[in-house]
């Protein structure tokens, strides 16, 4: 039996992207700590592309929350250039290089502005609730 919260259960434990029109340039997210964490999963809303607009998405790792991140091979989805599109980049902390420990999204926009958001849901924390790991801006959760 399931006792908890699907909202206890997944943590957004790092900066997500906050919903922009995105010029083009390259953008990351917060860096999660998956020594917390058995897996996460990144979603990656694209809304309106600008003409000729690209979105490229990619999972980056690092040993140190601030420190040198280095792409995951395989960790790229196929570029988007209409608009109105959803995707996810999922990794379990197992596929992480050896003493590497935070993975975080890296967000390509070329050509033209894009309105782009994203937010990193952790989950199978290694302590429990792991909404206990929420950064400071998650401010509400309604369980109806």
């Amino acid at each position: 039996m399931i006792t908890e919260q699907l909202s206890q259960a997944l943590s957004i434990a790092a900066a997500e992207l906050d919903p922009v029109s995105q010029g083009v340039a390259t953008v990351t997210s917060g860096g999660v700590d998956m020594s917390k964490f058995e897996r996460v999963l990144f979603l990656l809303m694209v809304g309106s592309v600008g003409a000729s607009g690209t979105v490229n998405a990619k999972l980056q790792e690092s040993a140190t929350s601030g420190g040198t991140y280095t792409d995951i091979s395989g960790a790229s989805i196929t570029q988007i250039s209409a608009s109105n599109k959803i995707a996810t980049l999922e990794i379990k902390a197992t596929q992480l290089s050896s003493g590497k420990q935070f993975v975080r999204l890296s967000v390509t926009v070329g050509v033209n502005a894009v309105l782009i958001a994203a937010v990193p849901f952790a989950a199978e924390a290694r302590q429990k609730p792991g909404s206990a790991q929420d950064i400071a801006a998650v401010t509400q959760r309604l369980v109806v």
